[in-house]
This record gives C-alpha cells, sequence and structure tokens, in this order.
C-alpha cells in the first residue's frame, strides 16, 4: 500500500486562446498554486471543470477531469472564492 499525501482542492481559472476553464487544482496540504504549476511535467490536471468559450463565453462541456497541456496556457488565476495562497 502507497503513501498517501494529503492535498488542498483549489478554485481556479486557466485561460488559454480558445478557452477558459474553471476546476480545481490539487496542491500539497499548505501548498502554493505555483508550486504545483512549476513541477516539471508539461500538464496540469484539474477537476471538477467547466470549459467556455473564450470568445462567446458559453459553456461548452463540463467534465470530472482534464489535463491542460502547459504550453497552452495564457494564464491561471484564482476564482473570486479561492482564499489560498497563490
Amino acid at each position: 500500500m502507497g503513501i498517501r499525501i494529503q492535498k488542498d482542492r483549489i478554485s481556479v481559472i486557466v485561460m488559454t486562446e480558445q478557452y477558459r476553464i474553471e476546476g480545481e487544482i490539487h496542491v500539497v496540504a499548505g501548498g502554493r498554486v505555483i508550486d504545483e504549476i512549476n513541477k516539471e511535467k508539461d500538464f496540469i490536471p484539474l477537476t471538477n471543470v467547466t470549459v467556455y468559450d473564450a470568445a462567446t463565453g458559453n459553456s461548452i462541456d463540463t467534465v470530472e477531469f482534464i489535463a491542460i497541456q502547459k504550453q497552452a496556457v495564457v494564464f491561471v488565476a484564482p476564482t473570486s472564492s479561492t482564499g489560498a495562497e497563490f
């Protein structure tokens, strides 16, 4: 049985050129979002995700999980309800 690491879920908005993606990023308990983003991985995993068209704001889909290629990301921001350290 492996070791289970406690993680916090932090609500974020991830913008790409075509999409606004709202979901939760999982960081080590007490950790910062930027530390998760700066890990040497090509993708940012999010859960409880809603994807919107960036141009129209229309909801495209809602999914439980998505992995976003870091190269496609324009910016990552906390949602207005996020009080966690970013």
